[in-house]
Order: C-alpha cells, then structure tokens, then sequence
C-alpha cells in the first residue's frame, strides 16, 4: 500500500487500520524507526520498561548513545520542557547510568560520575542495566 492510501485509512479511521494490520512502516530504517518510536514514547510518558525496550532496540539497530540522548533534545520544542525531564532519568537508566539527584552536578565535562557505567562504544551491543 502507498502512502496516499495508507494516509487515506488513517484519515477515515478504516478497521483495517484499528488492530495495525495496515500500519507496519516499510519504508523507514530499523535504526531510525527505534529512535521515532523512542521520540513518541516520551511524548506519551512511557513507563521505565518501555524506555529499556525502545533503547535497546534503537541500540540494537545501530543508534549510538549520544543519538538516543540527542531525541531528548530534539522533541523539547515539541513535547516540553517536564515531559524531557521526566524521560531523562527513564533514559538514563535503560544506557546503564545511575541518574542521582545532584550527582552530576559537579562532574567536570566528559567525565563520569561515580558509580555509574560506560555505554558501550559498539552501538550494536545493548546497554547493560
């Protein structure tokens, strides 16, 4: 199905498109459908599972770290300010790190903080959590 019509289904709320029968994207990449999946679900407020399931599959799709970060950042004019802020620490925890009230704050730039891990530098590896 093309686009016209598939936009056209959406339009008029066509049963075929209520159980996403007609609604698997085929012409995006995996890498950069992982990282739309992971903008929409701090959009919605995802719980913290979600965020380790939607990291992990844009990792697992070739998405670097500083990429998924970089949606963060991204949907801010979109989604706002408390929405991100809420995602963050969401975030945080499925790339492996610790987020703390007030750890970070004196960390010199680049450095991390005590206790938490490294993400990975292979892409393709998930992060640990």
């Amino acid at each position: 199905m093309d686009y016209a019509e598939l936009l056209q289904r959406l339009t008029i709320n066509d049963p075929r498109v209520e159980d996403g029968r007609a609604l698997a994207p085929s012409v995006l990449a995996p890498r950069t459908l992982a990282l739309v999946r992971l903008a929409a679900l701090v959009a919605v407020g995802g719980s913290e599972p979600t965020y380790g399931a939607e990291v992990d599959a844009a990792v697992g799709a070739g998405a670097s770290a500083d990429e998924v970060v970089d949606v963060l950042s991204a949907v801010v004019p979109l989604v706002g300010l408390p929405n991100v802020v809420a995602a963050a620490p969401k975030v945080a925890l499925a790339l492996g790190l610790e987020p703390v009230e007030g750890l970070w704050d004196d960390a010199a730039p680049g450095a991390r903080p005590a206790g938490t891990r490294a993400a990975p530098t292979d892409a393709r590896e998930p992060f640990g959590r």
